[in-house]
């Protein structure tokens, strides 16, 4: 549950305020004609509902090369395309239903003609390969001059719409989606990603390849990537197990002493 919490100092500031957007709320219902949603969330010709998405990385170049996998489900008769979100991207090639397929990049969508207008219910798996260098949603922290003994980590941070800077994909909250997650990185690495691993498999020159699944549907946004050179240490409460992260060498407690504080 997140709670969110408007402060406004004083009761007699804080009434005309709640007023004022409720009076905002009835104009904004009332302009909404037949129940639309928009503005307020997109309308949407499409239901994302699974996307396997494969990504490794050029560390040097803070680079990502990635090769994502969605399964579609069409929503209104007589669509013709589909529109991902996609900002920086370079697309290397589409596929949609193993067949390959012309697509066209803008500033900020990557679009998809379909061989021929849809029907609702019909369903599509698009595959996407790309690359780009993110300028936001997934962030490399590296040493540097400054810091040359800093711990290399990736990580991203998609909320509200970032996720589109480091993948093509349907990036707005109003859609949900199961997940699997197939990360690439150095040997050493730790990753962590959404639902459960399922695995981690040698992938050779000194890499390792993690694959994580998430079985409940939830947004784009909520994406989740962490890689790095991290320290892990694992016990339970009350019979749960938890595992903790920290960057490398940086732990200077022990889990068993910061739980016991949090306690």
């Amino acid at each position: 549950m997140i709670i969110l919490g408007l402060n406004v100092p004083g009761s007699a500031r804080s009434r005309p305020i709640i007023l004022a957007f409720a009076g905002l709320l009835v104009i904004s219902l009332s302009a909404s004609p037949g129940g639309a949603d928009e503005p307020y969330a997109r309308t949407r010709d499409y239901d994302l509902q699974h996307s396997k998405i494969a990504l490794r990385f050029d560390l040097e170049d803070k680079k990502v090369f990635g090769d994502v996998v969605h399964s579609v489900s069409i929503l209104k008769d007589g669509t013709a395309k589909l529109a991902f979100d996609s900002v920086g991207l370079t697309i290397q090639s589409v596929v949609v239903n193993k067949a390959a397929a012309k697509f066209e990049s803008t500033a900020d969508k990557l679009i998809v003609p379909l061989p021929a207008p849809a029907k609702v219910g019909e369903k599509f798996d698009v595959q996407i390969r790309y690359e780009g260098k993110p300028t936001k949603g997934l962030y490399f922290i590296l040493p540097d001059k400054e810091y040359p003994d800093r711990p290399k980590q990736i990580w991203t941070q998609g909320e509200s719409e970032d996720t589109r800077y480091y993948l093509p994909t349907y990036d707005y909250p109003n859609d949900r989606l199961t997940t699997e997650t197939i990360l690439t990185v150095p040997a050493s690495w730790i990753t962590v990603g959404n639902g459960k691993l399922v695995s981690v498999n040698d992938a050779g020159n000194d890499m390792k390849t993690w694959t994580w699944k998430e079985s409940v549907p939830s947004s784009t946004y909520l994406i989740t990537v962490v890689a790095g050179e991290f320290d892990e240490a694992k016990e339970s409460w009350r019979a749960i197990p938890v595992t903790y992260y920290a960057p490398k060498d940086a732990v200077t407690a022990s889990p068993s002493t910061t739980a016991a504080h949090r306690r």
